[in-house]
Order: C-alpha cells, then structure tokens, then sequence
C-alpha cells in the first residue's frame, strides 16, 4: 500500500550557523554528517532563517493517480496525500515529532467547552479563504462532516468514520466563522477531527449536498474524478501533466505568509529504484521512497545531497485476504504467521541499514507509545517454525501437509497470490521470504506485481500481501479503519484490507472511542489487541522508517510521517536564489 519507517536515533540539537558555499541564510536546528545524514531535532530539522524568493522545487511521487479525495477510500495514497497537505487546511496537523498543534492560520482557537453534551468550538481566522475567493466557514465544517459520517451518507467510501459517527450538529455563526459541533456521544480524540476539510462550495457543484445521494456523488465522484481546482493551503494544481505529474504556483487568495518557491511539482517516478538517479541528476529536488539498503547506500555517495532516516509513524504488516476461500479457516492462518520468521524478514530487508529494528509485537500502539505491550508472542506469531506449522495444520485435519496441502473438505490449497506494487524491492523481498517460508510446509506462493496496490486489494484477487498503516497520537481513532469490521455484505471498507471483523474488537474500539481519558481507551485498545491476534488475519512486522533525500539546496523541508514532508512548503525555500 504505501510506507513509513523507524529508527532507534539518538537526537540532538544543534543550532549552529552556516554559511560559505551557495548558502544564503544561517542554517539551524539538525546537524548534517560527512555522507549528508541530518540529525537533530525532528521540528527543527534543515531549518534555514534566510532562503531565497522565487524558483522551483520538484519532488517526487511514486504511486499514480487514480483517485483526488483525500478522505476517500480510494483516495488516501501517499501521492493524494503529499498533495492534498498543500491543498486542503487542517485544523490540528500532526508536527514531526507526531504531536498536533493548532493551526493558527486557519483557525485563531479551538476547545472544548462543554462535557455534557460534548460541545467543541472553533473560531475561523477572517483572512481564511479557498483560492477562488470564498470564504471558508462551517459550511465546510459541516460537509466534512455529513461526507464522513454513515449516517449522514452511508454511501460515502470514506476511509475513516471515527469521531464524525458521533456528531449530532455542526452549526455556523458569525457569518459562518464560529463553529459549534456537538456529539450524541463522546469522543476522546477530537482533536483528530476536521483534519483536513474539504470545500463545501465545490461539493455542491458536483451535487446537491443536502441529500445522501448528492453527498454520495459529490464525495465518491466528484472530488475523487477531478483535479482539485480549488485550494486552501499556499499552493494551488496548475497542471495535471500527461505523464501523471503535477504542476503548482502560489495561491494568490493564501491567507498566510508568502511561500518563497514561486512553483512547486510534483513528479511521478514509479520505480523506486530510479527515484536517486532522478535526484543525482538533478531532474528532481526531493525523494521519499521506502528506506532500501541499496537506495541508502546509494544516497550516501552522492554531493551536494542530504538525507534523514526519523521515526516513522506507521508500522509495516503482512495482511491475509479473509474473503479468499483458503484464508477463511483459521488454522491455515496460524500455520502461516508460525511458519514465517519475522527477525529473519528484518534481517534480510531493514536490518540491513538499522540494526535497532525489532519485531512489532502488537497491532494497535507503536512500540513506546502507552499502551504498547507483547499482544502476539503467545499466539506463536513470526517464529519462523515449520514444524509447528505443519502439526497445527495435521491436528486441523488437513493433509499432505510437507508436500501439497489439502484442506479437511478434501480440496487442495490453491496457490496464494502475494500482491505487491511494481518497482518495490523492499516489498518483493519480502514477499519472497514469506513465499520461501511456506514451501516445506506444502503451501505454494505466487507473487504477484500490480501497478497499484490499492486498486488490486479492493479488485480482490489476492490472498496475501505487505501493507502500512499509520498509528497518530489518537490510538483509538486511528485503528478504526483497520480493525473494525465492515457492514454486512460488504467485502472491503476503510482500510481493513482483508475485511476482518470481530464483534467483540468493534465494542472495544467503540468503547475506546468513547473512553473518558486517553489511559482508559488504551485499557480497551489492549483487550482489542489480544483478540485481533488470537484471529491470525494480520502479522505484524516492524515499525517503519522514513527516508527522505534533498538536494542541499532546499532550505526548511524535512521529514513529517503523518502530515508528510509537504505539511511546510510555504516556508521552503532554494538557497543562494534571489
């Protein structure tokens, strides 16, 4: 699906000023060593005071576009997601050190002021406006919310219900610039919320928002079917290229400080491999592909270029489709997850740049955060165990098991399609260990490449494949669209890749949803976490890392794993440009 990865860094501050060379401004916040690694504080990280006005940066994309709406389904890929943190406002945007903080440019405060029922208020900045001249107000609040809620519209894909499934009301004020939400039932996380907003004003010309099927359109086709037109960030879509990239300029309607680049592109590059050929080159300013030993390596080597390798916010699993016939029996599962070794998985793919990586040992808190704990072990999870694979599957009445395994119905397994994107070593080395891991037990793996993941997983001819998914300070919100089950006869839904359900982890995440205190909801998160390993539908792997490269050039970008790399481009800036 897509990427994010971790380290075990030891960071430090350093504030110390540059200049000589082709530097323009005094440098701070991150120290960079002799082969370009950037260290320091992660908000901080690459900051210059002084950047030149004007010129262009290009970074790079590597999945395609099929889809603009963010809050769609279909639509939160990294691509839609590195574009849509310069397009569309968020009320709390995650900092690189995964803390939310207010954005003040759109909004002057946001709280809650009332418990009972829970009431939150939020004060809109005058000066907001989309790039086509409209105000932004509760209008937008309101459609963000009605296309996010299956209530309002149980049609809309939208890839994460959380929070918006508890609203009673959001109501305007002040000519729209006070807005007032409140819930019929509580929810921890709301500063999760409105994160980001979609613009009402454009919903409505693409249907009539006041009624289920015309939100259903505007959500599901029209935002995801057009090129965004319209933007609330400092940069606004000029072109949509032929060769799939994306071309911007300065919103002239942003409403906060100036940004330095006068363009910014985004350039499609689907193979990972050419992505630091592109950048040596010079053809493209920024890349964030997976963190491979050979792109690292081959990033070390090159002038002039910088590079940080930061805590990732999202963790790295194998997913089991649990709508293909073979996976819908459990013993099978478990004799999958004991058969893989997951140290022998980092051993051969990330540990090769970060010896600190270490097997995730639960599926709804990063390793650290509160709550974290061992969820898995005892369910035999990743022990790289043939021999235990083989006698869950004997005691489960299958049989030739070690040469050609055939279920207790008397059928053969089929062959198991592993998916993987196109161009992604990391993931078809991976995918390569799990297929290596299964042959002496008698299951056969077919690995599979597609142009695009997504697309394949909701197509559904799959029984395996590699998935990130993004943890956020809002533990509870945030396994929602992986862990709770679909409606009835649906098949795929938000992000639960191989439509897992279990009635027991919905009360749970519900009741973490609802929890009075973060420390609660971790409390349910944690019974949650123990029965979605006593399932064996998902194996955890690691926590990921990110990788980001830079021309040295490019003053103030740095890496973010939640909001991405895009979440500052307004202060992004070429030195030595005038």
């Amino acid at each position: 699906m897509a990427r994010r990865f971790k380290t075990g860094l030891t960071l430090t501050v350093s504030l110390v000023c540059t200049t000589g060379l082709l530097l323009a401004g005094c440098a701070g916040g991150g120290a960079t060593s002799d082969d370009g690694k950037v260290t320091g504080d992660v908000n901080t990280a690459n900051t210059v005071k002084e950047v030149g006005e004007g010129g262009t940066a290009t970074y790079t994309i590597t999945y395609p576009i099929s889809n603009w709406n963010v809050l769609n389904t279909g639509g939160s890929t990294y691509s839609v997601l590195d574009i849509a943190s310069v397009l569309l406002p968020s009320v709390f945007p995650i900092e690189p050190d995964n803390t939310p903080k207010l954005n003040s440019t759109l909004v002057t405060s946001a709280k809650k002021v009332g418990d009972s029922p829970q009431t939150l208020r939020y004060t809109i900045d005058p000066k907001a406006t989309w790039s086509d001249g409209e105000p932004i107000t509760a209008d937008d609040f309101t459609y963000t919310w009605r296309a996010l809620d299956p209530r309002e519209c149980p049609k809309c894909q939208a890839s994460n219900t959380a929070g918006y499934d508890r609203i009673a009301s959001v109501k305007g004020t002040d000519e729209g610039r006070t807005v007032t939400v409140e819930f019929d039932k509580p929810y921890v996380d709301w500063q999760a919320l409105f994160t980001p907003i979609l613009p009402a004003h454009v919903a409505e010309k693409y249907g009539p928002t006041d009624t289920a099927a015309g939100l259903e359109k505007s959500f599901n086709e029209g935002f995801a079917k057009n090129v965004p037109k319209v933007s609330g960030g400092p940069f606004r879509i000029k072109e949509y290229t032929s060769d799939g990239s994306v071309v911007m300029v300065r919103n002239e309607k942003w409403y906060g400080a100036k940004p330095h680049l006068e363009k910014l592109v985004f350039r499609l590059i689907t193979d990972v491999a050419q992505q630091p050929t592109s950048l040596a080159n010079q053809e493209v300013d920024a890349i964030y592909p997976h963190p491979q030993v050979d792109i690292v390596e081959q990033i070390e080597e090159l002038p002039n270029v910088k590079y940080q390798v930061t805590p990732g916010a999202s963790v790295h699993n194998i997913w089991l489709n649990l709508n293909a016939a073979p996976m819908k029996d459990k013993a099978l599962r478990k004799a999958i997850f004991q058969a893989v070794s997951v140290p022998q998985v980092i051993d051969k793919t990330i540990g090769q740049f970060d010896e600190s990586a270490k097997p995730l040992k639960g599926h709804m808190f990063l390793p650290g955060a509160p709550g974290y704990e061992d969820a898995v072990s005892k369910y035999e999870y990743g022990i790289g165990d043939v021999e235990k694979a083989k006698q869950t599957l004997t005691d489960a009445g299958y049989t030739g098991v070690g040469e050609k395994v055939v279920d207790p119905d008397g059928k053969a397994v089929p062959t198991l399609r592993f998916a993987v994107q196109a161009g992604d070593k990391l993931r078809t080395s991976e995918a390569q260990l799990v297929k290596a891991a299964l042959a002496p037990v008698g299951v056969d793996v077919q690995i599979a490449t597609v142009a695009n993941t997504v697309d394949a997983v909701q197509e559904g001819n799959w029984a395996i494949t590699v998935g990130t998914i993004t943890s956020s300070p809002f533990a509870a919100t945030t396994n929602v669209p992986y862990y709770l089950g679909c409606p009835k006869g649906v098949t795929f839904c938000r992000f639960n890749l191989g439509n897992y359900g279990n009635p027991k982890v919905d009360d749970l995440l519900n009741a973490a949803l609802s929890a009075p205190t973060a420390e609660a909801a971790a409390k349910s998160l944690q019974e949650a976490d123990d029965i979605v390993s006593s399932d064996y539908a998902v194996l955890p792997l690691y926590q990921n890392r990110s990788f980001l490269a830079y021309d040295a050039k490019l003053g103030n970008i740095r890496d973010n794993s939640l909001s991405f790399p895009t979440y500052n481009t307004e202060q992004w800036g070429l030195l030595g440009e005038s």
